[in-house]
């Protein structure tokens, strides 16, 4: 029935709340508008107490924030690059991975003010490691921020990628930069 007037079928095919579940929506809705308005004057307050300088504990939350932002792939580089132990525990369902958050956690807060400048700086390199696979062989990019930063910093990228692939192709006629596979072992069913 397209007729909106229609009693028979406006009780069917028009949805109305009562007035009990309107007034619960009103409620919800005030109670957003109200965690909403005050995260924000909580912000300000903050902001207006920030000192010129970080302190310690504010480094090291924005430090964590980063890496949080970061996806996983990017964690395993950064343990990679750092050299830090990928230490597996067990997970709810049974199973165990990797907790990067926590164990980068304890890193940070190891970390001295110069490691933590580092590893902001690191943090924001470390997605240009990624090769994508389709076009592993595409050059790193003239606007990607490992580019830029080895620049600004007078690193010879040429020199770097010329001894690189001397190296690993010295390695790839020597025979010694195969990996050596083990055969399988078969399980037993």
């Amino acid at each position: 029935c397209a007729d909106e007037k229609c009693r028979t079928h406006r009780e069917f095919s028009r949805y109305e709340i009562s007035p009990e579940e309107r007034e619960q929506r009103r409620k919800v809705a005030l109670a957003v508008r109200v965690q909403k308005e005050l995260r924000l004057q909580i912000l300000q307050a903050v902001r207006e107490k920030l000192p010129a300088t970080m302190a310690r504990e504010d480094f090291e939350m924005v430090a964590l924030n980063y890496f949080r932002r970061l996806d996983h792939d990017n964690h395993h580089r950064l343990f990679q690059v750092y050299g830090w132990e990928e230490e597996k525990t067990k997970t709810s369902w049974g199973g165990t991975s990797v907790d990067y958050e926590q164990l980068a956690e304890a890193h940070i807060h190891g970390m001295t003010e110069a490691d933590l400048n580092h590893f902001m700086v690191t943090c924001a390199l470390v997605p240009d490691l990624l090769c994508r696979g389709y076009s592993s062989a595409e050059a790193l990019s003239w606007e990607a921020n490992l580019t830029r930063t080895s620049a600004r910093y007078k690193i010879d990228a040429f020199k770097i990628t010329a001894a690189v692939s001397a190296e690993l192709s010295r390695k790839r006629k020597s025979g010694t930069g195969r990996k050596e596979t083990k055969p399988r072992k078969r399980r037993s069913k």
